[in-house]
Protein backbone atom coordinates (compact mmCIF):
# COMPACT_ATOMS: atom_id res chain seq x y z
CA UNK A 1 0.00 0.00 0.00
CA UNK A 2 1.48 3.41 -0.87
CA UNK A 3 2.74 5.76 1.85
CA UNK A 4 0.10 8.51 1.80
CA UNK A 5 2.19 10.82 3.96
CA UNK A 6 5.11 10.51 1.57
CA UNK A 7 2.87 11.18 -1.43
CA UNK A 8 1.37 14.24 0.28
CA UNK A 9 4.85 15.50 1.13
CA UNK A 10 6.03 15.07 -2.46
CA UNK A 11 2.90 16.84 -3.69
CA UNK A 12 3.48 19.77 -1.35
CA UNK A 13 7.10 19.94 -2.44
CA UNK A 14 6.14 20.03 -6.09
CA UNK A 15 3.68 22.87 -5.41
CA UNK A 16 6.21 25.05 -3.64
CA UNK A 17 9.02 24.06 -5.97
CA UNK A 18 11.57 23.50 -3.22
CA UNK A 19 12.02 22.91 0.50
CA UNK A 20 13.15 25.90 2.59
CA UNK A 21 16.90 26.12 2.89
CA UNK A 22 18.27 26.40 6.45
CA UNK A 23 19.50 29.80 7.55
CA UNK A 24 22.05 28.24 9.91
CA UNK A 25 23.04 24.79 11.12
CA UNK A 26 25.48 23.98 13.90
CA UNK A 27 26.33 21.36 16.52
CA UNK A 28 27.01 22.14 20.16
CA UNK A 29 27.19 20.91 23.73
CA UNK A 30 26.82 22.70 27.08
CA UNK A 31 29.30 23.02 29.93
CA UNK A 32 28.10 23.39 33.55
CA UNK A 33 29.29 27.01 33.51
CA UNK A 34 27.25 27.77 30.37
CA UNK A 35 24.19 26.08 31.87
CA UNK A 36 24.55 28.11 35.05
CA UNK A 37 24.92 31.32 33.04
CA UNK A 38 21.86 30.45 30.96
CA UNK A 39 19.77 29.88 34.08
CA UNK A 40 20.97 33.16 35.59
CA UNK A 41 19.89 35.02 32.45
CA UNK A 42 16.53 33.23 32.48
CA UNK A 43 15.94 34.04 36.15
CA UNK A 44 16.88 37.68 35.63
CA UNK A 45 14.52 38.00 32.66
CA UNK A 46 11.47 36.11 33.91
CA UNK A 47 11.71 35.75 37.70
CA UNK A 48 13.37 38.94 38.96
CA UNK A 49 10.09 40.84 39.45
CA UNK A 50 8.40 38.06 41.42
CA UNK A 51 11.45 37.52 43.65
CA UNK A 52 11.80 41.26 44.24
CA UNK A 53 8.14 41.53 45.33
CA UNK A 54 8.56 38.63 47.75
CA UNK A 55 11.74 40.12 49.24
CA UNK A 56 10.12 43.54 49.66
CA UNK A 57 7.10 41.92 51.35
CA UNK A 58 9.33 40.08 53.84
CA UNK A 59 11.35 43.24 54.54
CA UNK A 60 8.24 45.33 55.19
CA UNK A 61 6.73 42.63 57.38
CA UNK A 62 9.97 42.29 59.33
CA UNK A 63 10.10 46.07 59.85
CA UNK A 64 6.52 46.06 61.15
CA UNK A 65 7.28 43.22 63.55
CA UNK A 66 10.41 44.98 64.84
CA UNK A 67 8.34 48.08 65.54
CA UNK A 68 5.90 45.87 67.43
CA UNK A 69 8.72 44.39 69.49
CA UNK A 70 10.02 47.87 70.33
CA UNK A 71 6.62 48.92 71.69
CA UNK A 72 5.85 45.54 73.28
CA UNK A 73 9.09 43.68 74.05
CA UNK A 74 7.34 41.05 76.16
CA UNK A 75 5.18 39.75 73.29
CA UNK A 76 6.79 36.35 72.66
CA UNK A 77 4.86 35.56 69.42
CA UNK A 78 6.50 38.56 67.77
CA UNK A 79 9.93 36.96 68.22
CA UNK A 80 8.73 33.81 66.47
CA UNK A 81 7.25 35.98 63.72
CA UNK A 82 10.51 37.88 63.16
CA UNK A 83 12.43 34.59 63.05
CA UNK A 84 10.00 33.29 60.42
CA UNK A 85 10.36 36.47 58.35
CA UNK A 86 14.16 36.39 58.50
CA UNK A 87 14.16 32.75 57.41
CA UNK A 88 11.79 33.57 54.54
CA UNK A 89 13.97 36.50 53.54
CA UNK A 90 17.09 34.31 53.45
CA UNK A 91 15.30 31.45 51.65
CA UNK A 92 13.96 33.68 48.89
CA UNK A 93 17.25 35.53 48.48
CA UNK A 94 19.16 32.26 47.95
CA UNK A 95 16.49 30.12 46.26
CA UNK A 96 17.59 30.82 42.68
CA UNK A 97 21.19 29.87 43.42
CA UNK A 98 20.08 26.61 45.08
CA UNK A 99 17.86 25.83 42.10
CA UNK A 100 20.78 26.27 39.69
CA UNK A 101 22.98 24.00 41.80
CA UNK A 102 20.31 21.28 41.89
CA UNK A 103 19.81 21.39 38.12
CA UNK A 104 23.54 21.28 37.36
CA UNK A 105 24.03 18.38 39.80
CA UNK A 106 21.19 16.48 38.12
CA UNK A 107 22.68 17.13 34.67
CA UNK A 108 26.11 15.92 35.80
CA UNK A 109 24.54 12.64 36.91
CA UNK A 110 22.86 12.15 33.51
CA UNK A 111 24.41 10.78 30.35
CA UNK A 112 26.23 13.44 28.28
CA UNK A 113 24.28 14.99 25.43
CA UNK A 114 25.22 16.60 22.14
CA UNK A 115 22.90 18.75 20.05
CA UNK A 116 22.37 19.87 16.49
CA UNK A 117 20.36 23.02 15.74
CA UNK A 118 18.95 23.84 12.31
CA UNK A 119 17.34 27.25 11.86
CA UNK A 120 14.80 27.60 9.03
CA UNK A 121 12.82 30.71 8.04
CA UNK A 122 9.68 29.33 9.73
CA UNK A 123 10.95 26.93 12.39
CA UNK A 124 13.86 25.65 14.48
CA UNK A 125 14.75 21.96 14.64
CA UNK A 126 16.79 20.62 17.56
CA UNK A 127 18.24 17.13 17.63
CA UNK A 128 19.54 15.66 20.88
CA UNK A 129 21.98 12.76 20.88
CA UNK A 130 22.36 11.01 24.25
CA UNK A 131 25.67 9.23 24.69
CA UNK A 132 26.72 6.67 27.29
CA UNK A 133 28.87 7.77 30.21
CA UNK A 134 32.56 7.01 30.01
CA UNK A 135 32.36 4.15 32.50
CA UNK A 136 29.46 2.63 30.55
CA UNK A 137 31.55 2.73 27.37
CA UNK A 138 34.46 1.04 29.15
CA UNK A 139 32.20 -1.77 30.38
CA UNK A 140 30.80 -2.52 26.92
CA UNK A 141 32.13 -5.74 25.47
CA UNK A 142 31.13 -4.83 21.96
CA UNK A 143 32.84 -1.55 21.00
CA UNK A 144 30.59 -0.94 17.99
CA UNK A 145 30.18 2.88 17.81
CA UNK A 146 26.70 2.58 16.28
CA UNK A 147 25.50 0.85 19.42
CA UNK A 148 27.06 3.40 21.74
CA UNK A 149 24.91 6.32 20.55
CA UNK A 150 21.15 6.43 20.93
CA UNK A 151 19.10 7.66 17.98
CA UNK A 152 18.62 11.46 17.98
CA UNK A 153 15.55 12.96 19.63
CA UNK A 154 14.06 15.74 17.51
CA UNK A 155 12.21 18.80 18.79
CA UNK A 156 10.62 21.32 16.41
CA UNK A 157 9.58 24.88 17.28
CA UNK A 158 7.31 26.79 14.88
CA UNK A 159 7.55 30.58 14.78
CA UNK A 160 4.17 32.16 15.43
CA UNK A 161 2.76 29.02 17.05
CA UNK A 162 5.11 28.22 19.94
CA UNK A 163 5.77 30.72 22.74
CA UNK A 164 9.45 31.54 22.21
CA UNK A 165 11.75 34.21 23.62
CA UNK A 166 15.34 35.17 22.85
CA UNK A 167 18.00 36.12 25.43
CA UNK A 168 21.72 36.72 25.00
CA UNK A 169 24.48 36.69 27.60
CA UNK A 170 28.27 36.81 27.32
CA UNK A 171 28.66 33.09 26.67
CA UNK A 172 25.56 32.05 24.74
CA UNK A 173 22.51 32.76 22.63
CA UNK A 174 19.45 31.46 24.48
CA UNK A 175 16.14 30.21 23.11
CA UNK A 176 13.41 30.06 25.75
CA UNK A 177 10.33 27.90 25.20
CA UNK A 178 7.09 28.68 27.06
CA UNK A 179 9.09 30.65 29.67
CA UNK A 180 10.11 27.34 31.23
CA UNK A 181 12.73 25.60 29.10
CA UNK A 182 16.08 27.06 28.04
CA UNK A 183 18.06 26.00 24.98
CA UNK A 184 21.62 27.27 25.25
CA UNK A 185 23.63 27.85 22.05
CA UNK A 186 27.24 28.51 23.19
CA UNK A 187 29.06 31.15 21.14
CA UNK A 188 32.22 29.02 21.27
CA UNK A 189 30.44 26.47 19.04
CA UNK A 190 29.52 29.03 16.37
CA UNK A 191 31.62 30.98 13.94
CA UNK A 192 31.32 34.76 14.16
CA UNK A 193 29.22 34.72 10.98
CA UNK A 194 26.88 32.03 12.37
CA UNK A 195 26.58 33.88 15.67
CA UNK A 196 25.62 37.14 13.95
CA UNK A 197 23.20 35.37 11.60
CA UNK A 198 21.40 33.48 14.38
CA UNK A 199 21.29 36.51 16.68
CA UNK A 200 19.89 38.86 14.04
CA UNK A 201 17.34 36.30 12.89
CA UNK A 202 16.07 35.50 16.40
CA UNK A 203 15.86 39.17 17.32
CA UNK A 204 13.82 39.82 14.19
CA UNK A 205 11.51 36.88 14.81
CA UNK A 206 11.11 36.99 18.59
CA UNK A 207 11.71 40.58 19.69
CA UNK A 208 9.86 42.45 16.94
Amino acid sequence: MPDLNKIAGESAKSETGKISEPIAKFSYDNTPEETDGAMKSFQKRFMKRRVSIQLIAYILLSAAIIVGIVFNPTAVPLYFAIAFCLFGLYYNATDQRRTRKRVIKALEDMNPEEYCCTVYPDKIELETVIKPKQNEVDLKIDEDADEEIISPLKTVFIFGEDLLNFIENEESLLLVFNRRQIYCFPKRCLTKEEEDTVRDFLIEKLEA
